[in-house]
């Protein structure tokens, strides 16, 4: 019987699109937002953040990206506390749930829980706010992880469609609204 486990288990330097980096150190602006912009007026946070490795991993193996594209992972019910405190209380509903099973929340895919060690409880990626570092910070990063998921195929192929999906939506010009309502009227 075939494994039917999302996630193998590595250790070591080598990154691949789809790897899990724990406690990743990401910096942000919180601001001011003054242009032009001025260093000394403004402030940056470092977070530790729960990443997953976006980059196509063709592109990392033959060491043509210098910066590696990141998208943060959440643990469901984080996601949950925080879009409820910014008033979604959408998120707590059946069918929110149901939507983000079958990919249909755009900005957003649900990785599979892992329970053994190392564990990864039900989480969301996020695509609507992405990070990049560079790629040799990361491969130290990784080696200094020690045990670390990594996606395998099929589901590594799944994130990528995924975020593929969130950044190929096209809003079209025009109303075709009117379609719903003449295809009522089948002569």
């Amino acid at each position: 019987m075939p494994d039917k486990s999302w996630y193998e288990t590595v250790d070591g330097a080598s990154l691949l699109q789809g790897d899990i980096l724990v406690g990743c150190p990401v910096t942000i602006i919180t601001g001011p937002w003054n242009c032009p912009f001025n260093f000394q007026e403004t402030a940056f946070e470092t977070l530790e953040a729960t990443v997953i490795v976006l980059t196509q991993s063709c592109d990392l193996e033959n060491d043509k990206v210098e910066f590696v594209l990141l998208a943060p992972v959440t643990e469901w019910a984080s996601m949950v506390r925080q879009e409820i405190q910014a008033g979604n209380s959408a998120v707590k509903s059946r069918d929110f749930r149901r939507k983000l099973v079958d990919g249909a929340i755009p900005g957003l895919s649900l990785p599979h829980k892992h329970d053994a060690l190392p564990k990864l409880e039900w989480s969301v990626v996020n695509f609507r706010r992405l990070y990049t570092l560079p790629k040799s910070f990361l491969q130290q990063y990784a080696q200094s992880q020690g045990l670390r998921l990594r996606l395998r195929s099929p589901y590594r192929e799944h994130l990528a469609q995924a975020f593929a999906r969130y950044f190929m939506r096209v809003g079209l010009p025009y109303d075709a609204k009117a379609f719903e309502k003449e295809g009522e009227v089948i002569p």
